[in-house]
């Protein structure tokens, strides 16, 4: 804090889920101040939708999912057909009933143990519902209410530089969710800003060339509630993480929650033969490899469910079906086979990074956009006139007004933490293959205490190791022995940490702030080898605990005990 400032400096935090939260709490609980003022922040979290929780809020996708193409690239944009003003967002993720394929222990905060969770003991990989009154819980228990704005919707982040830094500011719109047009939105000034809107908002479909030619249904995983309107269908899956495993594993019957007509699915699914009627394929990246988290359906050891589903290579194109076929198209693959039985293409391939409230056309990020612009159009003429002919009502100005999306970041620091132009603006939650409510409270405390002078910033780090070598996060450099970057550093950020990596950079963190490493006193206690520990102890100023670490390793095996796969 500068000398002689007694107001608290404000934060606005943008999203209301586990790491907006978290960031919250942190920024409350510094307690350094050069002049002993308290509080040292004013956070204000921002949230669009009615509760706390973010994507773990239940949602109902509106009508159906259709797609929309950008007429120069033939990007496909999945789009809901509800067109109601009052939640201008695509449905999150969520079904009823879906589980979490982490521990509920090890998916907790520090210092927040499970106990919080809704559901009996035996519940270790809890559903969507749980985890959901677990953050109500967080938020309610740490009294962190106070700080957000519910049906908040944040339109748009500007820097307000200053030759002066000291007085350069962050100007925030927002708006009221379901406000009449016209109504004047919310300008506000702030020191600094936390960017922790999540991972899930803008479903992500691959480039696939003759897609708009495809007659038959497409879907985006994101619209995904339940198997059983796939009946009588062919389906082809295009992916192979959790949610990809998880359609296909229920298009198969092996279902762990309920749903109306589950049984009678469940029973028809697991006849011999399936009464279903459905046919499911995947089309995966690399057909040798087996799928990250799931059974391998061509193990001959995996279960019949799984053994079910045939898997085939990435889609080369599609082409438009003979004029007297009944095919919805012909799906092309890598291996030159040819799909004219498909029904209907699930897209479970992610999400983009999206942040339509910071303007990547003005600075700072004109220069340095942390997403970089899309690669020129590879369309050939021909291309582009079968995809207007398709798709006549986009026009320019609806293309123009989509906001950027890019498959990773650019211009953060080495953490993945800070923009690297202006450490005022931080992003928490940016890796992948992370459990993300530690880590991110992790990172938010490190943020929280960075900004109040507490710890210095960050070093750099050696560039020729991989972010997934946990190595990585000790190998600290002098900047004078780092390789001068461009100032728009357009190289793709690789954001998979994983286990132990993950661990590693956590712990760097901490040590950091505490200024040493330090084991919590749980760590005394024995474990069973599998994470389950004789009793909780603290954790906030210590390095991970070996219950978390056990865990984390036998997560896969335990959720196959626990849930069947």
């Amino acid at each position: 804090m500068d000398a002689g400032q007694t107001a608290p400096r404000r934060v606005a935090i943008v999203g209301g889920g586990a790491a907006g939260l978290a960031a919250a709490l942190e920024l409350r609980n510094v307690e350094v101040s050069s002049d002993g003022v308290k509080p040292l922040f004013e956070p204000v979290v921002f949230e669009q939708r009615e509760q706390i929780g973010g994507i773990w809020q239940y949602e109902e996708p509106g009508q159906s999912c259709i797609f929309s193409f950008d007429h120069d690239s033939g990007v496909a944009h999945p789009l809901s057909t509800a067109s109601s003003s009052s939640k201008p967002w695509p449905p999150g993720p969520m079904y009823p009933g879906l589980h979490t394929n982490i521990a509920r222990d090890l998916m907790c905060f520090r210092d927040f143990p499970d106990r919080h969770w809704k559901g009996g003991n035996d519940d270790l990989f809890p559903d969507r519902d749980a985890i959901q009154t677990y953050i109500e819980s967080f938020a309610q228990s740490h009294d962190l209410l106070q700080y957000v704005r519910l049906s908040t919707q944040v339109v748009s982040v500007k820097r307000n530089s200053s030759p002066d830094a000291a007085k350069s500011s962050w100007q925030v719109i927002s708006k009221s969710v379901g406000s009449a047009p016209g109504t004047t939105a919310s300008s506000e000034e702030f020191d600094f800003v936390i960017i922790a809107n999540g991972r899930c908002n803008q479903p992500k479909v691959p480039f696939v060339p003759g897609l708009w030619l495809w007659q038959g249904e497409l879907l985006h995983s994101a619209w995904y509630r339940t198997p059983v309107v796939f009946r009588g269908k062919s389906v082809l899956i295009v992916g192979n993480n959790s949610s990809g495993m998880d359609i296909a594993r229920e298009l198969h019957g092996k279902v762990v929650r309920h749903f109306d007509g589950v049984e009678e699915w469940v029973k028809d699914a697991s006849a011999f033969p399936p009464r279903t009627g459905v046919r499911v394929r995947q089309s995966v990246e690399d057909v040798s490899k087996p799928p990250p988290m799931d059974y391998d359906p061509q193990d001959e050891n995996s279960p019949e469910w799984s053994r079910a589903i045939e898997v085939v290579p990435r889609i080369a194109r599609i082409e438009a079906p003979d004029s007297s076929s009944s095919s919805k198209g012909r799906i092309v693959l890598e291996d030159d086979t040819v799909l004219d039985d498909v029904d209907c293409i699930i897209f479970a391939t992610g999400f983009y990074y999206s942040f339509p409230f910071l303007d990547q056309t003005i600075e700072p990020f004109q220069s340095a956009p942390v997403l970089q612009p899309p690669p020129p159009s590879s369309l050939t003429p021909e291309q582009k006139a079968e995809l207007r002919q398709r798709y006549p009502s986009q026009n320019a100005s609806e293309a123009s007004s989509t906001p950027r999306v890019s498959p990773y970041m650019s211009n953060l620091d080495d953490w993945q933490l800070f923009y690297r132009h202006d450490p005022t603006i931080a992003f928490l939650g940016v890796p992948t293959s992370i459990v993300p409510f530690p880590f991110s409270q992790a990172q938010a405390r490190y943020v929280a205490h960075f900004w109040a002078g507490a710890v210095p910033p960050l070093p750099h780090l050696d560039p020729d190791i991989p972010v997934s070598d946990a190595t990585k996060w000790s190998s600290a450099v002098e900047p004078e022995h780092v390789q001068d970057r461009p100032h728009n550093d357009t190289r793709p950020v690789l954001h998979l940490l994983s286990h132990p990596s993950e661990g590693a950079y956590v712990d760097q963190l901490v040590q950091r702030i505490a200024g040493e490493a330090r084991t919590s006193p749980v760590d005394k206690l024995p474990t069973d080898g599998r994470g389950v520990a004789s009793a909780w102890g603290p954790e906030a100023n210590y390095l991970t605990t070996k219950w978390r670490l056990e865990r984390r390793v036998n997560g896969k095996l335990l959720r196959r005990q626990q849930l069947g796969y």
